[in-house]
């Protein structure tokens, strides 16, 4: 009897993974990946209804606050989306076939339940901004990190309590919001973001920060408030950027 229901759950393993949805794409259409600029000019879908009256036309679906505690069915078929806001809903994961979505920008999933980023989303090509703020995360992954279109990352109000050294090398990053966390340390290779505009550590548990800063030249705002740092160095540090809002 035990072998017998060993069989049957692997079949029905199996029958699972093979029923499993899975967006597929006949070539690529430049003219469907829109630039951030763009896509403010698009239509935000909050209907589903009147979503999938146009599919193939919704670029950007916000499903926020509606106490969601699975992604609709319906989503399968917007495989234009850019942009897909989830957030403040009951979810703790997403369906395999939002990785399928090659023309995916922006996925929102804050204020939510997961306790680790989601995998489908290391398998988007085009991904760019990760929000997944407020759940229960306790470490940035390194398939996260290894993506090279990445250049915003909020993970602010999770359980981390470490910034990973590889993160340094993500020399496209904008944006890095990690506050109300657990993070002790800042080290000097901050430095190597390049590109960094907007640095928010703000609520976490550092003592000190590295003056390496001062060499991030496009960054426009740094957030190191409600931490242990002596208000003196952040007083030093504000009058050493006086072009950079410094929030403390």
């Amino acid at each position: 009897m035990h072998r017998y229901l060993t069989v049957l759950m692997a079949l029905a393993l199996i029958f699972t993974a093979s029923c499993r949805k899975k967006i597929t794409y006949d070539g690529f259409d430049e003219n469907k990946l829109f630039s951030l600029y763009e896509l403010y000019e698009q239509k935000a879908y909050r209907d589903l209804d009147e979503a999938m009256n146009e599919p193939d036309q919704v670029y950007k679906l916000v499903l926020y606050m509606q106490d969601l505690k699975e992604v609709p069915e319906e989503v399968y078929h917007f495989k234009y989306l850019n942009t897909l806001e989830l957030t403040r809903n009951q979810l703790d994961e997403i369906p395999e076939y939002i990785g399928d979505m090659i023309y995916l920008q922006s996925l929102y999933i804050s204020d939510n339940l997961f306790t680790a980023v989601p995998p489908q989303a290391f398998r988007l090509p085009n991904l760019k901004r990760l929000k997944i703020e407020g759940n229960q995360i306790e470490a940035i992954p390194m398939e996260l990190i290894r993506k090279e279109n990445v250049d915003e990352i909020y993970m602010g109000r999770n359980k981390l309590t470490e910034i990973p050294m590889e993160l340094y090398d993500m020399e496209q990053l904008r944006v890095l919001k990690l506050d109300e966390n657990q993070i002790g340390s800042l080290p000097p290779e901050v430095s190597r973001l390049k590109n960094l505009e907007v640095l928010d550590l703000e609520k976490n548990k550092l003592e000190s920060f590295p003056w390496t800063i001062l060499e991030l030249e496009n960054l426009r705002v740094i957030k190191l408030g409600r931490n242990q740092i002596p208000m003196h160095e952040l007083d030093s540090l504000r009058k050493a950027m006086p072009d950079v809002k410094v929030d403390y």
